[in-house]
């Protein structure tokens, strides 16, 4: 069997399909030609099987393809174990047949499978997933957010944001506090798409995250919620923080309404103004300190820029 080609299978299947099509289109066909087709299409299964243990990658691809196509019903552990086939698309493939089965056998081996590295097979293990009923997989996807890989961590925690169950706030909510920082993004992002109000104070903590990205999706997710809890965190941040001042002035746009933009530009301007008074103040009074004046100081920079 391990001389079988690729293209063999791939015509054993079509002949089967060809065969299928023919049966279904007869008028009055009784049980006979029915039972012909079953027995062909399990014994197709088993020798696919075999061709997938004993065959090449190109011959596991097509294995692996067909009996997704064909043999759903009686693969499942198969499946399973393809998960870890090293060949990408047969992990894909294999993937992508368990989310059509949907068993509970497969879902802790889809979680694992998030942190393929290959984006093809995330992908697809992410969508097998989706396929399930959300009462099936959410405490698996809850229990991943412990997990010690922090790429399962990450997109356990994306899937829960897009699956939409309110009751995984509070799962999400630890997550902002993660030590890995795209876990913590995620984390905000979930928080962002479920709008829960109970995530308001955490994202506003969030503000404050080390990691400018999950401040970036934190000032997104307060802005998107229109809470006036966050009005003030905003406005410090609008000021304290050059890099998200677009971004905060759109957040504050949000919540309060176009009528307020003019206040926060005289602010900004007000808050320069104070700074370069400030500045000029305190360097003032390092000079006198050294019996300096702010005129000697300058001086030669202004020599040097004259002569440029």
């Amino acid at each position: 069997m391990s001389i079988l080609e690729s293209q063999r299978i791939d015509n054993l299947i079509q002949f089967l399909d060809r065969i299928e099509t023919e049966i279904t289109e007869i008028i009055d066909v009784d049980i006979k030609p029915k039972e012909t087709i079953e027995a062909l299409r399990l014994e197709v299964i088993e020798v696919l099987k075999i061709a997938y243990n004993e065959g090449d990658s190109t011959v596991r691809r097509s294995a692996m393809y067909g009996l997704s196509k064909i043999g759903l019903d009686r693969s499942l552990e198969l499946f399973i174990a393809a998960l870890n086939d090293p060949d990408e698309h047969v992990r894909g493939w294999a993937a992508e047949a368990l989310g059509k089965l949907k068993s509970p056998r497969a879902i802790s081996s889809l979680i694992k499978a998030l942190a393929d590295e290959n984006h093809y097979v995330c992908f697809n293990a992410c969508n097998a997933l989706k396929h399930y009923p959300p009462k099936a997989i959410i405490s698996h996807l809850v229990k991943a957010l412990q997990d010690a890989d922090c790429i399962i961590r990450r997109r356990a925690c994306k899937l829960l944001g897009e699956i939409g169950e309110q009751g995984v706030i509070e799962a999400i909510i630890s997550a902002l506090k993660d030590e890995d920082p795209g876990v913590r993004y995620e984390a905000a992002e979930a928080l962002r798409k479920l709008k829960n109000p109970t995530s308001i104070l955490p994202l506003v903590s969030a503000l404050y995250d080390p990691n400018q990205d999950v401040q970036a999706v934190a000032i997104m997710a307060l802005g998107n919620f229109g809470d006036d809890r966050a009005i003030e965190p905003l406005v410090s941040m609008l000021i304290e923080q050059k890099n998200h001042r677009h971004a905060c002035i759109e957040a504050l746009k949000n919540i309060c309404g176009e009528d307020c933009l003019e206040l926060l530009f005289e602010l900004i301007r007000s808050s320069k103004k104070l700074t370069i008074e400030a500045s000029r103040i305190i360097l003032e009074n390092i000079y006198v300190q050294r019996n300096t004046s702010l005129e000697d100081v300058n001086e030669p920079y202004q020599r040097v820029g004259n002569s440029c």
